[in-house]
């Protein structure tokens, strides 16, 4: 049993046909990385580049990966986000010390979006994305996501920044 789930994996060759296409995948993923540069530079010596750099090889991988080696791709489409997530929800890493918590918040549900696509062409699973605009359909779904983004964007907006560079840290 474990053993045909596995070899149908992904059951996807190429989700949807195109990774070309719109994809929430690759909404989700993008936008991890434009949240996480909105810290980039807060805290010297702290950036956020294990998971900048998860996010990224989950979306190369999605995007350029899939498509040639889909067992490769699909792999690293989730190991990269899912990585990503556990060293930024670690204990004692520096979104709990030094980044704003509501920018830590926004960057997980990005990267949840994109996961929530990966995972529903990989796996013989409806997403929950998925299933929620089958039921909603495509107005009150549209209405939901601009609510969810305006959310988010408010909530970057009014994080409060912490930019401790010091004369020190500057080399000239």
């Amino acid at each position: 049993m474990i053993g045909e789930f596995l070899t149908a994996f992904p059951v996807e060759a190429v989700p949807d046909g195109s990774t070309l296409i719109p994809h929430h995948a690759t909404y989700g993923l993008l936008a991890a990385v434009v949240v996480l540069a909105t810290v980039w530079d807060d805290h010297r010596h702290s950036e956020p580049l294990t998971e900048a750099t998860g996010v990224l090889v989950g979306l190369f991988a999605f995007v350029v990966v899939w498509p040639w080696r889909p067992p490769i791709g699909a792999t690293l489409a989730h190991v990269g986000p899912l990585a990503a997530l556990a060293w930024m929800w670690r204990p004692g890493s520096a979104w709990g010390r030094l980044y704003p918590r509501r920018v830590q918040l926004v960057a997980t549900g990005a990267i949840l979006v994109g996961l929530d696509d990966i995972i529903e062409h990989a796996w013989p699973v409806p997403s929950p994305l998925d299933t929620g605009f089958h039921l909603l359909g495509p107005m009150p779904s549209a209405a939901l996501a601009t609510v969810a983004v305006a959310a988010a964007v408010y909530a970057l907006q009014t994080a409060p920044t912490h930019n401790h560079q010091t004369t020190e840290d500057t080399t000239w």
